[in-house]
């Protein structure tokens, strides 16, 4: 073995036993996969992300959305600019303040629930499949404590 490969085996091992490393080829996969599923949809992430936050809870400012969903203030006015052009959110006045605006699904965006709740059923259950129930449960619980720990919640 020559002294390259010597010092590179090394390297792929520590790259490739790294939490963050694996967790990045996860994300990668499950955003291509995602903006597959979205494209059927004539979506993006970011508005999927704007749709689902809306569905949880109507009536936000843009402010609150983008906070939310950790997206920075112009990412999430671009994604609620193309979701009213796409007449499935609308800007309504806020009642607090006559300088901001509450965002609503409409009928439309309202009646694509079923088919965004299908698509990350099918995502997280082809990223799933490979484990067992038992190990699915514990990725989830300690997905969601790193998560939580992240987050400060």
């Amino acid at each position: 073995m020559n002294e390259v490969n010597k010092a590179t085996r090394p390297a792929q091992k520590v790259r490739e036993s790294s939490i963050g490393w694996m967790i990045k080829v996860l994300c990668t996969t499950l955003d291509a996969e995602m903006d597959e599923e979205l494209k059927r949809l004539d979506l993006i992430q970011g508005q999927f992300a704007v749709l689902m936050t809306l569905l949880e809870e109507e009536g936000l400012t843009q402010a609150e959305i983008g906070k939310k969903i950790l997206m920075p203030g112009y990412a999430t006015t671009r994604n609620i600019d193309a979701l009213e052009e796409k007449q499935l959110v609308e800007r309504r006045k806020s009642e607090q303040s006559r300088r901001s605006h509450c965002i609503h699904l409409t009928s439309k965006g309202r009646s694509l629930a079923p088919k965004l709740f299908g698509i990350v059923r099918g995502v997280n259950e082809r990223l799933m499949s490979s484990l067992e129930p038992s190990e699915q449960a514990q990725l989830a619980a300690i997905l969601e404590k790193l998560v939580h720990a992240k987050l400060g919640r």
